[in-house]
């Protein structure tokens, strides 16, 4: 196998270098400035000032250095915290369980599966509409008034008399939050070369929401309760630190990199003009309905996730449970809550880092489901009884994270170009994962506690599914990629002069002859 996340991107970093005036501003129109990326507008205005030369000469190591180090200051701790604020939120509901939320609201039968699958219908609902928004006004500004929403939904559920506010705080909590895993990835692609955006986007999708909801809820077991129950001030610590990230991310996170009040104007343009290579642009805010019906039609669409998401949603939901029915305290079991969350982080950036070292994204990613898969075999075979070796089994189960930010984030935001089809692309993926996790807990059947035979038996097939779909991924991108050499040799021959680099043209990963599939 080969991916373009090496040689290929040093080939166009070199070019970038001797290429100082990839925007003609002459070229640019009206109506190409309407269809282009906010990048080539940018570049455009900069090649009219009179200090033109100066801002655009090729840069220095050092001058790189420094904005890279800017970006990964700023950029993406926010995003991270907004991340980390979603996942926390998600979470609270399996803690806030063994603190007698189950007992207090009188939920019955199936009523806690469905209180945990609820936030997705919503997440189906409204991921679209957000897409579209985080499109058109500017991304930063939008990501933090959705972190700031969501926040006050999670004061809302603190104050839930019965399952039916259960429900409905937990449907305002999916619609806000239905689209943070696209605009993760519109940030990751314009701030980030290919070649560097593997581990960052395990930094940014860190699990740690079991690390802060376990120290959390280690926290309130020496409160006693009084006139607020101990899951209730879960909700309300939450909601406070949803409140304050959302904030920082709505005043500190620019549109794009053009826009950015932490750059100078020289390191705006080598923060757009270093990512050239990535061959996926910055951002366009017209919506292009051809690319969304590329996105649709193309077969890479539809191979991302939805698999590796049914064991991921039962997981979050029930572990605790599981945990509890081993014999463990409530104490014990917020304790054992941690390494989780550390566990999935940690495999997700060492499967990343190993898939940029060794160029194999695909085969990382398959090694990565079957670490999974030997430990959900191992919860299904060894007995409760055996408390050490079942929650052994439960921790390997947690390297879960780690295929799916390789395979369903990585290779994603890598692998889509054009704006209007990455919105389409990442929605889609993201769809695959809320309908994985409405059907992952469904799986987990109260009458079959504590062993949930169904449950582990879905995780079993949807784990052996997903090495289909990753390795029919691998094979579509290695055809597509051989087709592009192609391609690329009758484009070179005919070149059009239009004055604007491919790059800068919002132009679909199918319709870029320069284009290359990270598999």
């Amino acid at each position: 196998m080969s991916t373009n996340l090496g040689v290929d991107e040093e080939k166009n970093v070199q070019q970038d270098e001797v290429k100082v005036l990839d925007v003609n501003p002459a070229d640019l129109t009206e109506e190409k400035l309407e269809i282009y990326d906010v990048a080539a507008a940018f570049l455009a205005e900069v090649a009219k000032r009179p200090n033109a030369a100066e801002l655009l000469a090729p840069w220095t190591p050092e001058e790189e250095r420094a904005v890279k180090w800017k970006i990964d200051l700023i950029v993406m701790p926010l995003i991270w915290l907004a991340n980390l604020m979603s996942g926390t939120d998600k979470v609270l509901l399996g803690t806030a369980v063994t603190f007698g939320l189950r007992t207090d609201l009188k939920l019955v039968g199936q009523q806690y599966s469905w209180a945990n699958s609820a936030i997705y219908f919503t997440c189906i609902a409204f991921v679209f509409p957000q897409s579209w928004i985080f499109q058109k006004f500017p991304i930063g500004r939008t990501i933090g008034f959705n972190v700031f929403c969501y926040g006050i939904t999670t004061f809302g559920t603190s104050a839930v008399k019965n399952f039916a506010g259960l429900i409905v705080c937990r449907l305002f909590l999916g619609a806000f939050e239905g689209a943070g895993h696209s605009a993760t990835g519109m940030v990751i692609s314009m701030w980030w070369r290919k070649s560097e955006q593997g581990w960052r986007t395990g930094m940014m999708f860190s699990t740690l929401s079991s690390v802060v909801n376990g120290l959390l809820s280690f926290a309130l077991q020496f409160y006693n309760p009084g006139p607020i129950a101990r899951w209730r001030l879960l909700f309300v610590l939450m909601g406070c630190f949803s409140v304050m990230v959302g904030t920082a991310n709505f005043f500190v996170i620019p549109a794009n990199p053009a826009e950015a009040w932490w750059l100078t104007d020289r390191q705006k343009v080598i923060a757009i003009k270093r990512t050239a290579s990535n061959q996926t642009g910055v951002m366009n805010h017209k919506i292009k309905w051809d690319q969304i019906k590329e996105a649709l039609l193309d077969v890479k669409t539809w191979l991302i996730n939805v698999s590796l998401n049914i064991p991921n949603g039962g997981l979050i939901g029930f572990n605790s449970l599981i945990v509890q029915s081993l014999g463990y305290s409530v104490k014990e079991v917020t304790l054992l809550a941690i390494p989780t969350g550390v566990i999935s982080w940690v495999s997700s950036l060492a499967f990343a880092r190993l898939a940029t070292k060794t160029r194999q994204p695909t085969l990382c990613t398959i090694a990565a489901v079957l670490v999974c898969l030997t430990g959900t075999i191992m919860l299904k075979e060894i007995p409760r009884s055996n408390k050490g070796g079942s929650l052994a089994a439960l921790f390997i189960m947690y390297c879960y994270w780690a295929p799916y930010i390789i395979f369903g984030s990585s290779i994603l935001y890598a692998n889509v170009s054009g704006t209007s089809k990455k919105v389409a692309v990442f929605g889609i993926s993201y769809w695959g994962y809320c309908v994985g996790n409405l059907i992952g807990p469904q799986t987990f059947r109260t009458p079959e506690a504590p062993v949930y035979r169904s449950a582990v038996m879905s995780m079993l097939i949807f784990y052996c599914l997903s090495i289909l779909f990753i390795s029919c991924y691998a094979f579509v991108c290695w055809r597509d990629n051989k087709r592009k050499v192609k391609e690329e040799e009758i484009w070179m021959a005919s070149r059009p002069d239009d004055g604007v680099a491919e790059e800068w043209k919002d132009l679909t990963d199918k319709q870029n002859p320069l284009f290359r599939y990270s598999w």
